[in-house]
């Protein structure tokens, strides 16, 4: 199986027997090789590993109690969907609380809740949904036309941390836990020490104390099992995971270290936990010991706490730039598209296979290769003569061109989808 995350990571994994004999149980069939050691095991004892690994964490964090309420924030990937699984089956009687927030990000949001849907069906898990563009008339989209086109992850993420807080109160939660594995906390170390933000590496221990009044406790279960691992975990378990990436996807600079990283790993099995080690055992209790009281307010437009000097939070400033754009379409029905009139300054462009485009399509319509939407050279070089126009975009079922839409629009080009456009 090949399995796609945003900013294009993948990752290969087959499910086939790779020896005789499991190196610890010494009766089942290997299937899988741990990443940190040449073990090659069978499904019951790597899941032991894992279990293992989760459970120490847990205990010696002391991440929870079974007096406490926790959320789980599910996206429908690999690993809030293992981190599911593994707290379920080690704590059937904790009181876990499932949420998906539909970011109103269209061909991606819908798809992955019903895959959330299909993962707390399957592990009994009660779930609530929240969508934002129905509670508050805004998708993360829409900042694709605002001076954020460029940085979509980063005003996403505000906007999901703002999220958490909100509903985890909202829904009486005492702790929040979080997918975030080895290689995000590691990638994000290394990328924060490397920018000087010491102050948010501290922020990045396995378990964050609430900094503010009415705030649930956040910890990451899942902080010393490797990316790889969480992987194979999910499959052999046969986890619903999304089956598409976000179209947002960026390569952002953690995601470079990521690779580094891996690089490395190549070289020496051991070298992410030695390097974990040093930032979770001597630079964070370091940086921890160096108290700094932080001031919070309640937001003026929103009433939630915020440490911003100008009292406005993060999620309320951008939304604010939103507010300032009257016109917010990306897309057209068949139905609007050929009731507009005046269409002289408008481009239209197939992106289906070329096959299907020279036996029918759209009058007027040009030709585009559907495999240019992964170079973004190449795609601003070809559009660059319609700079001035209105672009149309149109392919099977409305995915592919919105993708396209959204790669343009971060080029600053006036691209829109068609909708209903099969034939």
């Amino acid at each position: 199986m090949q399995y796609i995350k945003c900013g294009s990571e993948t990752f290969n994994f087959e499910i086939k027997p790779i020896g005789k004999i499991c190196n610890l149980c010494k009766r089942e069939t290997p299937v899988v090789t741990l990443t940190t050691q040449a073990l090659k095991l069978c499904k019951s004892c790597f899941l032991r590993i894992q279990e293992r690994r989760v459970y120490e964490g847990v205990k010696r964090y002391k991440m929870f109690d079974f007096k406490d309420r926790v959320g789980i924030f599910l996206s429908g990937g690999k690993d809030s969907s293992t981190l599911a699984f593994l707290l379920k089956r080690l704590y059937p009687t904790l009181n876990i609380q499932g949420i998906y927030l539909n970011l109103g990000i269209r061909y991606y949001s819908d798809q992955a809740q019903k895959t959330v849907e299909n993962l707390c069906e399957k592990l009994n898990i009660p779930l609530f949904v929240y969508n934002l563009p129905k509670e508050e008339g805004f998708s993360i989209d829409e900042f694709i036309l605002t001076d954020f086109k460029s940085k979509i992850c980063s005003v996403c993420g505000t906007i999901k941390r703002y999220l958490f807080s909100k509903l985890a109160k909202n829904l009486g939660l005492t702790v929040i836990a979080t997918g975030h594995h080895l290689d995000d906390l590691l990638s994000t170390y290394l990328t924060l020490f490397f920018q000087g933000d010491f102050e948010s590496i501290k922020r990045l221990a396995p378990v964050s104390p609430p900094i503010f009044p009415g705030q649930a406790k956040k910890i990451k279960p899942l902080f010393s099992l490797p990316e790889r691992e969480i992987l194979y975990l999910a499959l052999l378990e046969e986890l619903p995971l999304e089956s598409c990436s976000c179209p947002h996807g960026e390569i952002t600079p953690s995601k470079k270290v990521k690779k580094w990283l891996e690089d490395w790993a190549s070289e020496n099995k051991t070298f992410k936990n030695q390097v974990y080690s040093v930032f979770l055992n001597k630079f964070i209790p370091l940086l921890s010991s160096k108290k700094e009281s932080e001031a919070f307010f309640s937001c003026l437009k929103c009433g939630e706490y915020t440490s911003s000097p100008n009292q406005i939070c993060g999620r309320c400033r951008r939304i604010s730039l939103l507010e300032r754009i009257p016109d917010r379409k990306l897309e057209f029905t068949r139905e609007e598209w050929f009731s507009l009139k005046d269409k002289t300054n408008w481009v239209i462009f197939d992106v289906r296979e070329k096959e299907d485009y020279l036996q029918e399509h759209l009058e007027g319509a040009k030709w585009v290769s559907p495999n240019l939407v992964e170079d973004e050279k190449a795609l601003f070089k070809t559009f660059k003569p319609y700079k001035d126009k209105n672009l149309l975009f149109y392919c099977y079922t409305g995915r592919l061109s919105y993708l396209f839409v959204l790669k343009l629009r971060k080029l600053s080009f006036k691209a829109y989808n068609l909708l209903n456009s099969s034939y």
